[in-house]
């Protein structure tokens, strides 16, 4: 087994050891898939994470080893952390589910995770990220809604909100997100899924005002032709597949029905009179599926961010009086609309998620902590 050279000049040998999860083991033994060495800098390993700190300078055995195993890893995502740590090329040809086994290994080992974000960017650059969205109704393959935990984490905030953006266009269910490895404690906080799931369900309501608003004349009208001009529109909607709108979002998603809406065709009873002559229908309806095309963006992970200041009570008030000029300020995507802003605001919830991250991350860390004592 050669090594491999990430520091020319490292002091410490480190193999890692892949277990196969695969077959059943005999005894509860693991058994061992495959083994490799990588020479590093103990120092750099110091300095990146605060497990190797305990374990390279507390009193563990490996303080005086220059030779130093770590089991149950997956090797050619941890050669990526240690390529990223010692600031030489990285690899990018891994698949998607090792984004969730580096997020692991950054909270395992406590590295930084933000210093994943430019690799991350250029892997994203390198995938097929409009065949993903093709085939985003198959839940076996990649589709947007992998991507939203990795584009989060890894602050990739034009991913991000183009994720977020499809989703809540392009299910009919309850959007949530998908993760294809056995690390069940690395997901989105649950205010993200909420507020996206906010925003899906906002679609729907513009699309019903949009669509009905117009018929308010009607129901004032004195007319004798109001009656078969509104059940006309009904029936219009209902023969192209949008209506009633309540039940049929119920198993089409607001993309779906937005293309029922393209092929929708209206005819003026005969002896409809000048006042229900003047409601172009077509019009209205065209003019309701461009309102709710353009109504989401997606969130926006700088917006995210800001609605979680350290003075939580004036971010609360903040946010229901901000002008457009201000809540399109600095954000990385460029300007966006209101909506976007609007459902990211995470708010007060975030605080309970930041608190749960935190106790859970001092509880880990407790075991080396005391070993050291």
């Amino acid at each position: 087994m050669s090594t491999i050279i990430i520091d020319q000049k490292g002091d410490l040998l480190l193999e890692i050891i892949e277990w196969d999860h695969k077959q059943k083991w005999s005894d509860e033994k693991p058994i061992v898939q495959a083994a490799q060495t990588f020479r590093v800098s103990r120092q750099v390993l110091k300095d990146s994470s605060r497990v190797f700190t305990n374990m390279l300078a507390g009193e563990f055995k490996e303080v005086h080893q220059t030779r130093i195993k770590i089991q149950d890893w997956t090797i050619a995502y941890m050669k990526i952390w240690l390529q990223t740590l010692h600031n030489v090329q990285q690899d990018y040809n891994v698949p998607i589910e090792a984004l969730w086994h580096l997020a692991k290994m950054a909270d395992f080992y406590v590295f930084d995770f933000l210093k994943l974000k430019d690799w991350f960017a250029a892997w994203y650059q390198r995938q097929p990220i409009d065949t993903w969205y093709k085939q985003y109704h198959t839940a076996e393959l990649p589709n947007p809604r992998w991507l939203l935990y990795p584009c989060w984490a890894f602050d990739h905030p034009q991913g991000f909100m183009k994720a977020t953006s499809f989703c809540a266009y392009a299910y009919s269910h309850h959007v949530s997100e998908v993760n294809p490895t056995k690390f069940h404690d690395l997901h989105l906080p649950a205010r993200v899924i909420q507020q996206l799931n906010a925003a899906k369900g906002r679609l729907r309501t513009v699309l019903h005002r949009n669509l009905y608003g117009p018929n308010d004349r009607l129901l004032k009208a004195t007319c004798t032709c109001k009656e078969k001009t509104l059940w006309g529109y009904e029936k219009a909607l209902t023969n192209c597949g949008a209506w009633p709108l309540e039940r049929v979002a119920q198993s089409d998603s607001m993309r779906e029905i937005l293309s029922c809406l393209d092929g929708f065709s209206y005819e003026l009873p005969p002896d409809a009179c000048a006042g229900c002559t003047a409601l172009d229908y077509e019009q209205v309806v065209e003019g309701a599926g461009t309102k709710v095309t353009s109504y989401f963006g997606g969130l926006c992970l700088d917006c995210m961010d800001r609605s979680m200041s350290n003075d939580e009570d004036a971010d609360y008030w903040q946010h229901s009086y901000l002008k457009e000029y201000q809540y399109v300020t600095g954000c990385r995507v460029g300007k966006h609309i209101q909506s976007s802003w609007y459902f990211s605001y995470m708010g007060r919830q975030q605080r309970k998620d930041k608190i749960y991250r935190e106790l859970h991350r001092a509880q880990r860390m407790s075991r080396f902590d005391s070993d050291t004592e």
